[in-house]
């Protein structure tokens, strides 16, 4: 079986397990030495088992004691039930090359903490879990930025049809007593707003840690063929996504990487610099998914 087509979709299902709740389960265990199984399909048995018995001692054992920088967090039963419950119903062990994969469930899921040959055994991998972990979030990330803007383009043509009279959304969010933005307040006898009060969240002065699934986006003068493009850009460079996206009129959202200097670099981009720049349709897999 690919074990890439496993992967493209793990970061998509990832939600479905809560992946990296279950991993939180050893973190009160004391430090103990990780065990070594003598096949990948034994190691992944082991896991489950050790779930299944809700046993700290035992998940450390299996996952050794660096699982600690998987997860900072607790573990819901309900997330424990629902991986078993997958289990159950399927699981293998996908090779790939010096490592394997547990997918469990028919989704397509695959645990983010690889199984990787030690010495004469197999064991898990919880620093490059960790990686993984990150990867499949940016992934996540990403794909909810083209999702948002493609929702952002739909808003500007109800805009554009109604309360715009011909004309596009210069902003997100409106200022007071106006209707500029694709928001605005309700009051009684107002229209209905182009799109949501989700743009509250997704503003340039938007902290961090409550950027709108990790992404910040802006209304951009278009140019002489395009009068409006809406940019997304990683609200922390190589943690919350990676790839920057713009969409205009038209439809189609494109993406480019600009680097660590994406927030100065996106919100200060014209028309001419798409046109220039090493920018790409966006497809299923966008950048930090790659």
């Amino acid at each position: 079986m690919d074990k890439g087509a496993f992967m493209t979709n793990a970061w998509v299902h990832a939600r479905v397990l809560g992946a990296a709740t279950l991993l939180a389960l050893g973190l009160a265990a004391p430090v103990a030495a990780q065990s070594v199984y003598p096949t990948s399909q034994a190691a992944a048995d082991a896991f489950a088992d050790a779930l299944a018995t809700s046993d700290p001692a035992a998940i450390a054992r299996v996952l050794g004691p660096d699982h600690k920088q998987i997860v900072p967090g607790g573990v819901a039963q309900e997330d424990i039930y629902r991986f078993l419950s997958a289990w159950a119903k399927k699981h293998e062990v996908i090779a790939d090359g010096g490592r394997s994969w547990l997918a469990v469930g028919d989704s397509g899921w695959t645990m983010p903490v690889p199984i990787v040959q030690s010495g004469k055994g197999w064991r898990f991998d919880p620093v490059a879990g960790k990686a993984e972990i990150q990867r499949r979030a940016i992934g996540r990330n990403e794909l909810t930025a083209i999702d948002t803007l493609q929702q952002l383009q739909a808003a500007q043509t109800r805009y554009q049809q109604g309360v715009g009279q011909g004309r596009y959304a210069s902003r997100l969010v409106s200022r007071p007593g106006t209707m500029d933005g694709l928001y605005w307040p309700e009051v009684p006898g107002s229209p209905p707003q182009a799109f949501g009060p989700d743009a509250l969240a997704m503003g340039p002065e938007v902290p961090v840690a409550d950027a709108y699934a990790g992404y910040r986006y802006k209304v951009l003068p278009g140019g002489q063929d395009t009068a409006y493009r809406i940019v997304a850009w990683p609200a922390r460079y190589g943690q919350t996504g990676i790839g920057t996206f713009v969409i205009g009129p038209q439809g189609g959202v494109l993406e480019a990487d600009l680097g660590p200097s994406s927030a100065s670099r996106a919100a200060a981009l014209r028309e001419r610099d798409i046109a220039s720049g090493a920018w790409v349709d966006a497809n299923a897999q966008p950048v930090g998914a790659k």
